[in-house]
């Protein structure tokens, strides 16, 4: 049993996870760094996952469970918020883990440079293995709130790389101050209007050399059903989201513009290639999916608008797949989607990682 005022406060949204929440329970409760709160927000699970939770409280005071109607994840993820009492606060998805380490690694850093936000490298699943994503700035090392807004701001509005909240700790003083929350009144891009709100407000923020998150292959699993989700059109919401007004960035409206339309693309870019190594759904909605991208009114447009540099364009398959969309070379397409679906593997998927960052 433990009574600690808590160091830091670990909310955890519920839904249905019977099958992996006892790890993800355990990898909590084996931390290093004893003086923690474990907030599980019970989203209305059908599967047994509250009685879980429920067993391991009994053994364990720090593990606090609230239990709500289904309202969605960031409901549950703010109901959390609303209940941490650390100093610091985290997030963990019910099908994930952590390395027993990783909460007294990034709250000693976190106190020892007085951060508003420490990152982690994360341990990805992809292609039935585990590989480190490695950091996307120089690690170990202080960033101001000057690099922030020239760097990780824009960041944020271009690539999805800093997205997450799970393998981040927030200083709770500045989520309160700034009322940092999570949109619930949007079905998209959950974690990175919270970040945005964070770092938009932080003044201090450190990304180490150190992996402490495992992001577990069955988080893929949702993933899957990135035609039936739509993907695409959740990708254009947030290309017309007016991030100046809703967010209070800075940011010149010329600069948003061209970050906006090159995550656009290149979710584009990966919506095509995961439409060609699907095999969940017929061929025929592939098809039909790939060709509402590419003739799409705003991915038109923006290529009409930006060259390849100015799109960050450099790989030989987005090459291959802008020059389509500019000739509407639809039956180029199919040739190369084919092509793809015929040849991929997971060691071609890692080939085609090396190429397109060259």
């Amino acid at each position: 049993m433990h009574s600690t005022e808590p160091k830091v406060s670990i909310v955890i949204p519920v839904y249905n996870a019977a099958p992996f929440i006892e790890e993800c329970i355990q990898s909590l409760t084996n931390q290093t760094l004893a003086a923690c709160e474990f907030i599980f927000i019970n989203d209305g699970s059908q599967d047994g996952s509250a009685q879980i939770i429920e067993e391991y409280s009994q053994k364990d005071n720090r593990i606090i469970l609230i239990n709500q109607q289904n309202q969605g994840i960031s409901t549950a993820r703010n109901t959390g918020v609303n209940k941490a009492k650390g100093e610091y606060i985290g997030f963990l998805d019910n099908d994930d883990y952590i390395k027993a380490d990783m909460l007294e690694i990034l709250y000693s850093r976190a106190k020892l440079h007085d951060l508003d936000i420490v990152v982690s490298k994360t341990i990805l699943g992809r292609d039935n293995k585990y590989i480190i994503k490695e950091s996307i700035y120089p690690v170990d090392k202080v960033y101001n709130a000057a690099f922030i807004q020239a760097n990780i701001i824009p960041d944020l509005l271009k690539r999805e790389d800093l997205f997450a909240v799970w393998n981040k700790i927030y200083k709770r003083s500045l989520v309160e101050q700034y009322h940092v929350r999570f949109p619930e009144n949007r079905n998209i891009e959950e974690d990175s209007m919270f970040n945005f709100q964070a770092f938009n407000k932080a003044a201090k923020v450190e990304f180490l050399d150190y992996s402490g998150y495992y992001y577990r292959d069955v988080a893929i699993n949702e993933s899957r059903k990135f035609i039936e989700r739509d993907y695409f059109q959740r990708a254009v919401e947030r290309y017309h989201f007016d991030y100046k007004n809703e967010i209070g960035l800075t940011i010149n409206d010329g600069t948003l513009e061209r970050l906006k339309s090159l995550r656009l693309l290149h979710r584009v870019f990966y919506l095509i290639f995961r439409c060609a190594t699907d095999k969940n759904s017929p061929k025929s909605v592939r098809k039909a999916y790939i060709q509402k991208m590419v003739v799409h009114d705003d991915i038109r447009k923006i290529v009409a608008k930006y060259s390849p540099e100015d799109l960050e364009v450099y790989g030989t398959y987005q090459k291959l797949v802008l020059n389509i969309i500019k000739k509407q070379a639809l039956s180029k397409l199919t040739f190369l989607t084919w092509i793809i679906g015929m040849v991929y593997s997971p060691r071609l998927s890692e080939m085609l990682r090396l190429l397109n960052k060259k």
